[in-house]
């Protein structure tokens, strides 16, 4: 069931930022009882730019955390990045 959580945010994270298996996305999430915290990374091949955004939330919940770290790169400039990637 921890693994299951874990990667629901995940996927979640990936989904909503469009990611394939052409563009450099990366999540890693964590389960700790009731709390799933998610890391994740959009980076750039070409020039090596990274943004990283991380953050907790419940674990009744992956997908809202999962979409939450999305929408913290995208406000980085994660967009760019996987379009460059395209």
């Amino acid at each position: 069931a921890a693994t299951r959580t874990c990667v629901e945010a995940e996927r979640a994270m990936n989904r909503a930022l469009h990611g394939s298996c052409h563009v450099p996305v990366a999540a890693f999430a964590q389960f700790d009882g009731e709390f799933l915290s998610l890391a994740g990374l959009v980076g750039s091949a070409r020039d090596g730019a990274i943004v990283r955004a991380d953050a907790v939330g419940s674990a009744d919940a992956p997908d809202a955390l999962g979409i939450r770290v999305a929408e913290m790169l995208l406000a980085q400039g994660a967009r760019e990045l996987i379009n460059a990637a395209l």
